[in-house]
């Protein structure tokens, strides 16, 4: 509950603090402002959520490295915080762990639609 306490004033950071024609976090990006066109009503309460999701696959036996073992991870993150804490482990969630003995990703989609 106290890490909550402190992340909810950073949860607008986004907002007060923009770049002027820098890119210095994902708001200053073309794909954040085109979301915003796209959805003004969202856009318009700086406090609404926004999520990552980052995904990366691995083989988690090193010395063989031809082995079809895979191992992917999908991490959501919020992007309504300062860059220093959004990338932060306290903010980056394991949502879910995919592994299989074959390349997962070309069916990730698969996992990810619920």
């Amino acid at each position: 509950m106290f890490a909550f306490m402190q992340t909810v004033p950073h949860m607008t950071w986004h907002h007060e603090n923009q770049s002027q024609g820098k890119l210095c976090h994902l708001y200053d990006g073309e794909a954040w402002k085109h979301f915003d066109r796209k959805h003004p009503t969202f856009a318009s309460d700086p406090s609404n959520v926004r999520l990552g999701l980052c995904s990366n696959g691995f083989n988690p036996y090193i010395k063989a490295s031809s082995s079809p073992y895979s191992c992917w991870l999908v991490i959501v993150t919020l992007y309504n915080l300062p860059s220093e804490m959004c990338i932060s482990k306290p903010y980056m969630f394991l949502s879910c762990l995919i592994l299989g003995s074959s390349n997962q990703k070309a069916s990730i989609d698969v996992y990810l639609e619920p």
